[in-house]
């Protein structure tokens, strides 16, 4: 009875994991979701607000042309100053590949505006 429930088991994950025919995200989308929130440029995102305050402005992530993808890796698997580590569930290596090339080849954005701070009266 045991082993029946087990095989059942196993067949019916194996019938989820076929049937869910999910699309893997490409390195766009997984720059979007585990990048961009820190590392596109102007208010609001801290990776690149971090180095302007220290007075080493550079470039947002996308469009750089100086990064290395074994750099860019090791900074992804064991963090850098406030950027917190990526476990390999979280980005594997084939992902960390795609997020390198679309930022290899993908055109800056433009920067939003700063809100102007109102004067009191």
């Amino acid at each position: 009875m045991n082993r029946m429930a087990v095989l059942s088991l196993v067949a019916l994950l194996g019938a989820c994991n076929a049937a869910s025919g999910a699309e893997t995200p490409d390195g766009a989308e997984n720059y979007e979701r585990n990048c961009a929130g820190c590392h596109n440029p102007g208010p609001g995102h801290p990776g690149t607000m971090l180095l302007e305050q220290l007075e080493r402005p550079v470039p947002p992530l996308i469009g750089r042309q100086d990064l290395e993808l074994d750099y860019m890796h090791l900074v992804v698997r064991n963090g850098l100053i406030e950027m917190p580590p990526f476990r390999p569930t979280e980005l594997d290596d084939a992902q960390i590949k795609d997020i390198y090339e679309y930022i290899m080849k993908a055109k800056p954005p433009v920067p939003a505006p700063a809100i102007p701070v109102k004067k009191a009266p």
